[in-house]
């Protein structure tokens, strides 16, 4: 499965080189802004990665020597089309057959927020903001964490990861055909750690602990399996995820950041646990005005037990998903004001058609820096 870095939510380094360093969190936070609805969760929570960074994470930013409030928070619309059988909307709600996924197009307000308060004399920051988990399966969170930096030894950071104010939802039973299917809220909420410029090196790495409840959980009940085959189904559980990744300047204004996704899904049905390994690649290019980035995401899905709803086949899929991301700051003279356009494609190629998804997504709007 795709997992993207967009886990970092800032456009524009803090501190002496704020205008003009380019680092991950920059790459990150401007993938952040591509996707907006509340989640596809083709089955679970498979990617768990970043969309080639899980950009939306709100580290490797420098703690700036100025204390006090600052971040950015961006307006805009985004035109979707999704193809999945799990994208919970009204107008997917009723599907004839347990066959490839249906297309489905919207337009949508796409907010973002990203809140830091520092207290420059003990090197410390809070931090409320997005996080990307599945960019595939629209699995999004908040972020409400404190960073440390230690001297030389890089900045430590932990924090709580929940759904937020407004719940996401899935369908009870998304195998139900012939009729509408009903929707159920999904709650996550879970702790986060991480550890950014390990030991004064260009390395970082996070560990995510989710624990998933839906409310409504009836996957397979409206099919004649047996009590024990829709046991297998259950969607409720843990999400266990590791991130490592690596930040190379590898020329003024030009960044890479690489990075390797590690994914447990500890559901409690058997047909729908299992890993994610995944493969991000993000580039960046930050002239202090202009800011640029592209990301890249590859990842491998293997499920422990077969499905019964389709032969006993495992679910496993293949996932890709690349984005491109543009930022003009400073509009009309206004060093606060910027303007962005982002586009993103991601598909994921299941052993089992009803699982494959695909997206297209693009996206305009306004971002407000202070």
């Amino acid at each position: 499965m795709l997992i993207f870095p967009v886990d970092r939510n800032k456009l524009v380094a803090s501190g002496k080189s704020r205008d003009t360093k380019l680092n991950h969190a920059t790459v990150q936070a401007c993938n952040f802004s591509l996707m907006d609805k509340p989640m596809i969760e083709r089955i679970t929570f498979a990617l768990a990665a970043l969309f080639l960074a899980s950009l939306a994470q709100a580290q490797v930013n420098p703690i700036p020597r100025t204390g006090g409030l600052s971040g950015s928070v961006s307006l805009g619309a985004a035109y979707t089309n999704v193809s999945s059988s799990f994208y919970q909307h009204d107008d997917s709600a009723r599907i004839n057959n347990l066959g490839s996924p249906q297309s489905d197009s919207n337009v949508s307000l796409v907010p973002r927020f990203d809140l830091r308060y520092t207290l420059a004399e003990s090197r410390t920051q809070f931090v409320l903001g997005n996080q990307i988990h599945d960019v595939l399966r629209f699995d999004f969170t908040q972020l409400l964490a404190v960073r440390q930096e230690i001297g030389d030894l890089g900045i430590v950071s932990a924090g709580l990861v929940f759904t937020g104010i407004v719940p996401s939802e899935v369908w009870s039973d998304p195998y139900r055909t012939g009729a509408d299917r009903n929707s159920s809220d999904r709650d996550s909420r879970g702790i986060r750690l991480g550890w950014e410029r390990v030991l004064g090196s260009g390395f970082n790495a996070d560990f995510t602990a989710r624990k998933i409840d839906i409310e409504r959980e009836e996957s397979g009940r409206s099919s004649t399996l047996s009590a024990s085959q829709i046991g297998l189904l259950d969607r409720n559980g843990n999400s266990l995820q590791l991130r490592v990744s690596y930040d190379w300047e590898f020329a003024p204004h030009h960044f890479l950041a690489p990075g390797l996704i590690l994914g447990r899904e500890e559901l409690d049905g058997m047909a729908m646990r299992h890993d994610v390994t995944g493969f991000k690649l993000d580039y960046g290019f930050n002239s202090g005005s202009d800011i640029f980035s592209a990301s890249l995401y590859l990842a491998q899905q293997g499920y422990e037990e077969g499905h019964p709803l389709f032969g006993n086949r495992k679910a496993d899929s293949s996932d890709y998903a690349l984005g491109v991301n543009y930022l003009r700051q400073g509009l009309f003279g206004t060093p606060w004001l910027g303007a962005y356009i982002s586009a993103s494609y991601g598909k994921s190629n299941s052993d089992i058609d009803f699982f494959d998804a695909e997206f297209t997504r693009v996206g305009t709007g306004l971002r407000f820096k202070f």
